[in-house]
Formats: C-alpha cells, sequence, structure tokens
C-alpha cells in the first residue's frame, strides 16, 4: 500500500538509512510528457518553464508544485502561456482553497501527503522525463516513492540544485541522508556551479554531472538599454536576505562602520525581515543615516532601482548564480557578492566587481568604500559587466544546454 510504503521510507531516512533502490517496474513511458517539480511561483522556475514550452512545443508538461502556489486565473494561464499542452496539479480546482489546504496538509503531514500525490500523478501520467528543481522542497519528496513497486524505473531521473544545496547542506547531519538518497537515484545532476562535483561525489555521486546550466536560462541583450553613468548615482541597493544562508546583517554593520562616508548617498535594502527592517530602524534613527527598507516590487520596478543603484550588495554563506548579481551587472551598479557563488564565473575580483568573504565585516567594509569613492573603477566595471554578460549568461547558449537535457 502506498501510504504505508511512504511511512516505512520516512522512518528509514528519519533513521538515517538512504534509499538505495528504484522500483522494480519497467513501464511503458509517454516520450511526449515532461514533469517538473518545482516551486511554482518561483520566478525563476517559471522563466525555465517557459522556455521548455518554447522548445518543446510538441510535449505535454506537467507541473507538480513543491510550494504553496496561489492558484488563481491570472497566474494558471501565465503557467499555461506554450504553445503545448501543461498541465498543473491542483488538489482542488480554487485557488485561494488550494493554497489553504496546501498550507494545513504541510503542518500536519509534512512532504509525505505531496509524496502520496506525486506518486499518483506519476503512476497516470509515466513521464519519460522527471525534472525535480532544487532537492529540499523537490527531489526529497521523491525519495519516499521512488522505490515504490508502481513507479516505473525506467524514467530519466535529472535533479537541477538550487543555490546552497549541495555546497552548504551536503555537510549538514539534517540533510546527508535525503541528499544521499537523492543521487542514489538521479540520472542527471546539473548545477550552476562546477565545483558542486566535488560535494556530489563525496557522497557517491557517480553518474552524469552538467554545469554550469543556469536556471534562469540567460538573457538576450540585443536591446541597448542607456543607463545614468554609475559614477554619479548616490544609492546604495543591500539584498535583506538573513537566514541559514543570507547575512544582511553583516553589510548592514559594515554600513554603521562608514556612515561618515555616507551623507550623500541613499541607502535601500530589499527582501527583508523583521530583523533586518528592525537593524535599519535602529540605524536611521539612532545614527541617522538615509536608510529604509522596501516592500515587494515588480520586476520592472527592481530593474529601475538597480539602474539607479552605484553600488549592489549581496551576502550569503552560500549561492548559485545569484539573480541579483546578474541584475546589478545589467543595471550598472557595481556588485559586492559573497564568495561560495557562481559569482566568480563573472567576476574578477578587483575589476568589475568584488568577491568577498560574507563573514569578513573589514573586507566588506574596505570593498564598500572602494565602490562608493572610485569613479572610474564603477564606470569601467559597467562596461565590462555588459561584455561578461553578453558571453556567459547569452540566452541561446542556456536555451541549447537545456534542450540538450530533454532530448
Amino acid at each position: 500500500m502506498l501510504i504505508s510504503h511512504i511511512h516505512r521510507n520516512f522512518k528509514n531516512i528519519g533513521g538515517k538509512i538512504p534509499i538505495s533502490t528504484r522500483s522494480k517496474k519497467s513501464s511503458k513511458l509517454n516520450k511526449s510528457k515532461i514533469l517538473l517539480v518545482g516551486m511554482a511561483e518561483s520566478a525563476h522556475f517559471q522563466k525555465w518553464l517557459l522556455a521548455v514550452q518554447q522548445e518543446f512545443p510538441d510535449r505535454k508538461i506537467l507541473i507538480f508544485p513543491s510550494d504553496r502556489p496561489h492558484l488563481t486565473r491570472t497566474k494558471l494561464i501565465a503557467l499555461k502561456q506554450g504553445k503545448g499542452s501543461t498541465r498543473i496539479f491542483k488538489l482542488i480546482p480554487n485557488g485561494k482553497l488550494n493554497f489553504i489546504f496546501y498550507y494545513l496538509l504541510d503542518n500536519l503531514f509534512g512532504i509525505r501527503w505531496r509524496a502520496y500525490f506525486l506518486a499518483r500523478f506519476i503512476i497516470t501520467h509515466k513521464p519519460a522525463i522527471n525534472h525535480f528543481h532544487e532537492m529540499q522542497h523537490g527531489a526529497y519528496i521523491f525519495n519516499l516513492i521512488v522505490n515504490y513497486r508502481k513507479i516505473p524505473n525506467n524514467s530519466l531521473n535529472i535533479v537541477s540544485t538550487w543555490g546552497s544545496d549541495l555546497s552548504l547542506y551536503s555537510w549538514a547531519d539534517k540533510h546527508q541522508v535525503q541528499i544521499k538518497s537523492c543521487l542514489n537515484w538521479t540520472d542527471i545532476l546539473t548545477a550552476e556551479k562546477e565545483v558542486e562535483i566535488k560535494d556530489a561525489k563525496r557522497l557517491g555521486y557517480n553518474r552524469e554531472f552538467i554545469a554550469p546550466i543556469y536556471i534562469t536560462i540567460g538573457e538576450s541583450f540585443s536591446s541597448k538599454i542607456d543607463c545614468i553613468k554609475p559614477s554619479s548615482r548616490k544609492l546604495i541597493l543591500i539584498k535583506g536576505h538573513q537566514s541559514d544562508t543570507g547575512l544582511a546583517l553583516n553589510a548592514l554593520f559594515t554600513i554603521s562602520q562608514i556612515k561618515n562616508h555616507l551623507k550623500d548617498f541613499e541607502i535601500i535594502v530589499y527582501s527583508a525581515p523583521e530583523s533586518v527592517q528592525i537593524q535599519v530602524d535602529f540605524l536611521r534613527n539612532k545614527d541617522k543615516i538615509d536608510i529604509k527598507t522596501i516592500a515587494k516590487v515588480s520586476n520592472n520596478e527592481m530593474r529601475n532601482y538597480f539602474e539607479r543603484s552605484r553600488v549592489a550588495i549581496s551576502l550569503a554563506v552560500s549561492d548559485g548564480l545569484p539573480g541579483v548579481l546578474v541584475e546589478a551587472m545589467q543595471g550598472g551598479a557595481f556588485p559586492i557578492q559573497s564568495t561560495n557563488s557562481a559569482a566568480d564565473k563573472f567576476i574578477v575580483h578587483g575589476q568589475n566587481g568584488f568577491i568577498v568573504n560574507p563573514w569578513d565585516i573589514n573586507i566588506i567594509r574596505e570593498s564598500l568604500l572602494k565602490a562608493i569613492t572610485d569613479d572610474s573603477l564603477v564606470d569601467r566595471a559597467y562596461e565590462l559587466n555588459k561584455k561578461v554578460l553578453q558571453l556567459e549568461y547569452n540566452y541561446n547558449i542556456g536555451l541549447s544546454r537545456m534542450s540538450r537535457l530533454y532530448l
């Protein structure tokens, strides 16, 4: 019985026993179907989906959300905008009620309920390709059903790591068994950083690895955007992410240390949780720094902020290709990006940006001071970054890499 099978695998993984076998059932697969398991409301996932829809108009795309999407009519239309047939798994037709049910079931059963419905979805459609976007919210679900007798063992299983799946979490006791289990059934592993293969091999992976494959594919840079000269800008943009991977508070601490150099600058912090908002208020009210947080804004509004910014700072313990790095480079904002990301593929430290240890306050401070005082540095960086993006983040190259996964 499927429910007891899921419960048994859940206990085994909890008991630190990796899933090491595939199901025995080899089935006749539907070669026209591709299953995507991922965060349906993620802009990254949606960009990948759109590329698949455009590149494979004759394929049927199945989407199994690993998040709690607000599947309103407008969003469903957006997700189904490709020429091919796209089907999105929903518990119930109403988008708002669907979100509520996801929330309740997640709190009651964790990922086990998702594993049950994913199994039913796969058994019904028999897709030839299962592509899991991000391990923790996507591939971990499949761990609970991969060796269920009715799950085909001849489908192609692709796992794409997002950000810190391997480079950080593969070292965490709580995640190692889950990740080993994922790697046991993965046929193709993709990553945004070539270095991730070291962590995959450390946990026993010995099959095909492809990198870099960027979840956001790339960009077309045919149209030239005339931006304000970076050296004339008076805005500093800071990503406010503070969590097990984000370190925005370190950036704010450096701001407090150089407040005397910031009298002519405005500082904007985005994507800020409460802990960061409180620190921003502290800096504004106590140190009289011109700093504020902004609520979630549209992509166009965010692009406008980058095009007005002299410097863009994003600090994380670990990351893949940060979307904010690409946006900063496009908009002419001088990027200060942390190590342990794909930034070194795009940035030569000290020329078109700075790559800093996110824990080293002194280095962060020196880098920020250099960026706000050296006009020629930030102006030259903008010209360099436009060329780098053309070479390293070209949409046609990214599309070709994506297409080969499904051929």
